[in-house]
């Protein structure tokens, strides 16, 4: 009977001490819910400053008025009704399908084919990794000067190179076919280090003995990429994808400074269409209604790039 007791007064001391010691998987000495008290203010501070841009967007392109900062008159969702009966704006979004999806197709492509190659190199030829950075650091408007300059139909290089195969100096600002191809290029060349740099850093997490053993087995060169090293990357792929789609979409000082919108409107995409409405037109709600028009494209590409990092998880392979 007294080594029971004994037995359980130690059980119960025990208890004592496992209940007084703080929770490793918090703050030492704190609660669980100490961390979520502390970073509070800054969740709610951010919170506001991203919340209150959209919902002003949308509450806005709610009403009509008939100058700017004059009294507002609530017209519900009639703005939205007369965009998408707009011709105007049904081709502004046509070219940003366009100009979007040519981003995707080159940047995507050549995104792989220099992350591959950076991946390769060694030695004293890795400082190309950095260099790789230099055009994300170009504005927009300084780009568009650049391939002003490249693209020009007397002088440019491209042209000059073009003449030297035989082949005529091309109108690149003239034809609208060009014009989107140019924008296309110049937008590239702009944010192509983002999907370069994202590829790059899946292809240096891989496991080499993954690599190793398919060499092994046979599977070489593009065979090796395409089986093995593409499908262990496709959660850079597909950020990258996402992070090409929103510059491309909300691109406005490529565009604008390079070809204006023109030539005969084959290059106004919907920002282009939006800062016209907004300040030459000075419709200022029916440029918000544009804002959210944008807003909710974006959101349906985060929704695309949360389902497809949830479905190829790092942690996972």
């Amino acid at each position: 009977m007294t080594t029971r007791r004994a037995t359980e007064r130690r059980r119960r001391r025990r208890a004592k001490r496992a209940a007084s010691r703080p929770d490793r998987g918090s703050l030492v000495g704190h609660s669980k819910a100490t961390p979520y008290v502390l970073s509070a203010p800054a969740i709610l501070a951010v919170s506001v400053l991203l919340a209150f841009p959209v919902v002003y967007a949308v509450w806005g392109s709610l009403y009509d008025t008939e100058f700017i900062g004059g009294p507002g008159r609530f017209v519900g969702f009639q703005q939205y009704v007369d965009l998408f009966q707009d011709p105007k704006f049904l081709w502004s979004m046509s070219r940003t399908f366009v100009f979007v999806f040519g981003v995707l197709i080159l940047g995507m492509t050549l995104g792989l084919v220099f992350g591959f190659a950076l991946h390769q190199v060694t030695g004293g030829m890795r400082f190309l990794r950095g260099v790789t950075i230099v055009p994300y650091l170009v504005s927009g408007i300084a780009t568009a000067v650049i391939f002003r300059l490249i693209l020009n139909q007397n002088f440019g290089q491209v042209n000059r190179f073009l003449e030297f195969l035989g082949i005529p100096a091309q109108a690149w600002f003239s034809d609208p076919n060009l014009a989107m191809l140019a924008s296309i290029l110049a937008q590239v060349w702009a944010d192509l280090p983002l999907a370069v740099l994202l590829i790059l850093g899946g292809l240096q997490l891989m496991d080499p003995q993954l690599l190793d053993a398919a060499e092994v087995d046979g599977a070489t060169g593009w065979k090796r990429a395409w089986r093995i090293s593409i499908p262990l990357i496709t959660p850079q792929i597909s950020l990258s994808t996402i992070l090409l789609s929103y510059q491309a979409l909300t691109s406005l000082g490529v565009i604008i400074a390079l070809t204006g919108g023109g030539p005969v409107d084959a290059t106004r995409t919907l920002t282009i269409a939006l800062y016209e409405t907004a300040f030459v037109d000075l419709e200022t709600n029916e440029a918000l209604a544009i804002v959210v028009v944008i807003l909710l494209f974006n959101a349906l590409l985060t929704l695309g790039y949360v389902g497809l990092s949830r479905r190829y998880n790092l942690d996972e392979q």
